[in-house]
């Protein structure tokens, strides 16, 4: 019975919150275009924002941490060593879409945010998506498109719609210089320059992120020669090969997902045949708070890019490694990353 009356009440609260969130527009709102080109009405000024998801969360933290109404995902173990405590304990929502989609609605409502925001590639169904998760909040939802080319509008829109505008347009041009570097060395490599890489993941590193792998962009940004010339699968570990393929195919880089498997692949007799092995030219992917490389596609790609062309092309990638890594988590993490957390970071990546 009490288990009944506790259940009520909160639902009573819920109806109350859900009563109390203004879903059109008033005296105090504006009108906001998002990517999907849908009209949301936000406050004039926006103080707290939640994210859809694991991605959005990251935009979020990186552009406007003060105003997370909560988090998609807690902080792993190791990203908490590059994220402010401070943050760790905000209410969780889950996320909306994905395999592991598990949004709780309740727990999103009760912590009021003004705005539920999310973040990534526009899928088909975006605008039903957006609208459909809108009228069951009954507050406003925005959709921001962010690909690893248009990261510097994906900020630019997010500071319009948060109201952090001269921050987003620190971070946007940041993310333009660094793409406009790789873009300009990626035009001047000759074809005999462009490095042959696999990216091994999975248990045995016979997992990888395909050539032309939505997963795979860093490695095309580097003008790398991503060796896995097989059907891409953006789905779990990716594309699934043989020892014999990676054999046949004889990496001059192998980039490693994890410890474990730069461990692996660096002590196994039959991935010692491998050009890359042979030459001590393997490296574990750095991974904190976020991949460089990878999952979730967040900023932290920019220091893939940077990483790996200093990698593949230090004669073109010239600054230095340690300062260049220091400042962007600095600029975008607000961390002043000192000299364990670098060398924790960069373990087996150099």
């Amino acid at each position: 019975m009490r288990k009944a009356l506790r259940r009520l009440f909160l639902l009573s609260m819920i109806a109350l919150l859900i009563g109390s969130v203004p879903c059109s527009a008033s005296e105090t709102a504006r009108s906001f275009t998002d990517s999907a080109g849908r009209t949301v009405p936000v406050p004039q000024t926006v103080q707290k924002v939640a994210p859809s998801g694991p991605l959005a969360q990251i935009f979020l933290y990186t552009l406007c941490p003060d105003k997370l109404a909560g988090i998609a995902a807690d902080f792993s173990e190791e990203a908490r060593l590059y994220i402010n405590e401070r943050y760790w304990g905000l209410p969780k929502f889950g996320q909306f879409y994905g395999k592991n989609a598990n949004l709780n609605m309740e727990a999103l409502i009760a912590a009021g945010p003004e705005v539920v925001v999310d973040v990534g590639e526009a899928k088909k169904t975006i605008r039903e998506d957006m609208d459909g998760l809108q009228r069951q909040l009954n507050m406003p939802v925005a959709f921001v498109r962010a690909t690893l080319d248009t990261l510097p509008e994906a900020y630019a829109l997010l500071g319009t719609l948060t109201g952090d505008t001269e921050r987003a347009e620190t971070l946007g041009a940041y993310c333009r210089k660094r793409l406009d570097h790789a873009a300009s060395v990626r035009k001047e490599l000759k074809d005999a320059e462009r490095v042959r890489v696999y990216w091994a993941s999975g248990k045995t590193g016979l997992n990888t992120n395909a050539r032309g792998s939505f997963h795979a962009e860093v490695l095309e940004k580097v003008g790398a020669v991503n060796v896995a010339d097989v059907e891409p699968n953006s789905r779990g570990s990716g594309s699934t090969v043989s020892m014999e393929q990676v054999l046949s195919w004889n990496p001059e880089v192998v980039l490693a997902d994890s410890d474990a498997l730069y461990e692996m692949i660096t002590t196994d007799a039959i991935w010692s045949e491998v050009q890359a092995v042979k030459k001590g030219r393997v490296y574990k992917i750095p991974s904190a708070p976020y991949s460089f490389v990878s999952n979730p596609p967040s900023v932290n790609r920019l220091m893939g890019i940077q990483w790996l062309g200093r990698l593949l092309h230090p004669d073109r990638y010239t600054s230095d490694p340690a300062r260049e890594i220091k400042d962007f988590y600095k600029l975008f993490y607000s961390i002043d990353l000192n000299d364990e957390q670098y060398n924790a970071l960069m373990r087996h990546a150099q």
